[in-house]
């Protein structure tokens, strides 16, 4: 397909050759007209003529101001005609001009636009592969829009790249890190690391930490009151054989069974299950030390 060819225009075409003289108006009587009106006003000021004559005076004035006037339109008018047709022309090509242009434009538009786009990808393939480099996902990085501007600085672009680059890598380091502390600390105190793991996404690591803290608190009263409750209520019913019953109606409660079990461990271990038995209510025999 034959690739289309702007005109160039003419320059002795945008030197706007137009010729302009002044219009000319001869109005020889004009001087003969004003000494005899003149008269006239000047003779009213001490008027003493009848009323037919006054009548008669009043109505020559008024056809000579309407023939004067109707006269004045008529020069006007044709003294006007070039100008308006001057005007006519000039506006013909100013809207044709802008036509022009803003197709014009519109192709200049698609022509950007192209190497915008170009840019772009070529701008995403370079992040990509450094991104590789780094061992990071391309997609963490933040494009910015004004880094497809062909006037934006290609040095700027790669340092403002780099700087992302380093900064993600320090906060997957920092993760890695805030995952050790939380997994330590869910090991110290006895709850799953995973859950609190996946809560470092969305919080800071002393939010994580304070709790997690809280949660094992609120877990400890939890099972201390829940013990307390089950002491309480075998307290308060009577052993007979190995059943517990209430005291006050004889209905059974619960009942006692009897294991012998063998453990092994250390000091430490023994005096925690210890604690675990006494702390339960439940009676047992040859682990005092």
């Amino acid at each position: 397909m034959k690739e289309k060819q702007l005109i160039t225009l003419d320059e002795n075409a945008i030197a706007f050759p137009v010729n302009f003289a002044p219009a000319q108006i001869d109005f020889s009587g004009y001087n003969q007209m004003k000494d005899q009106i003149d008269q006239l006003h000047e003779g009213l000021e001490n008027y003493e003529g009848n009323l037919k004559e006054a009548k008669s005076t009043r109505a020559k004035l008024n056809k000579l101001k309407k023939a004067i006037k109707g006269r004045k339109v008529e020069i006007k008018k044709k003294a006007e005609a070039p100008i308006k047709n001057f005007n006519d022309k000039v506006e013909s090509l100013i809207d044709e001009i802008d036509d022009s242009s803003s197709k014009i434009s519109d192709e200049i538009k698609v022509f950007e636009d192209q190497e915008k786009q170009a840019r772009h990808e070529k701008n995403l393939k370079q992040i990509a592969a450094v991104c590789e480099l780094a061992e990071i996902d391309p997609a963490k990085i933040k494009y910015q829009s004004s880094w497809d501007n062909k006037s934006y600085s290609k040095t700027k672009f790669e340092t403002e790249v780099d700087q992302q680059i380093a900064l993600i890598q320090q906060q997957q380091a920092q993760y890695v890190d805030n995952v050790k502390i939380v997994s330590e600390k869910a090991n110290e105190l006895a709850l799953p690391a995973d859950h609190w793991i996946k809560t470092l996404d969305g919080h800071s690591l002393s939010e994580v930490l304070d709790a997690m803290t809280d949660y094992k608190s609120d877990l400890e009263a939890v099972s201390k009151a829940q013990k307390e409750a089950k002491l309480n209520r075998l307290n308060n019913l009577k052993k007979q054989g190995n059943k517990y019953v209430d005291p006050e109606t004889g209905e059974i409660k619960d009942k006692i069974f009897s294991l012998k079990l063998k453990v092994k461990g250390t000091s430490w271990q023994l005096k925690q299950l210890q604690s675990f038995l006494k702390d339960n209510g439940i009676e047992y025999e040859g682990l005092e030390g």
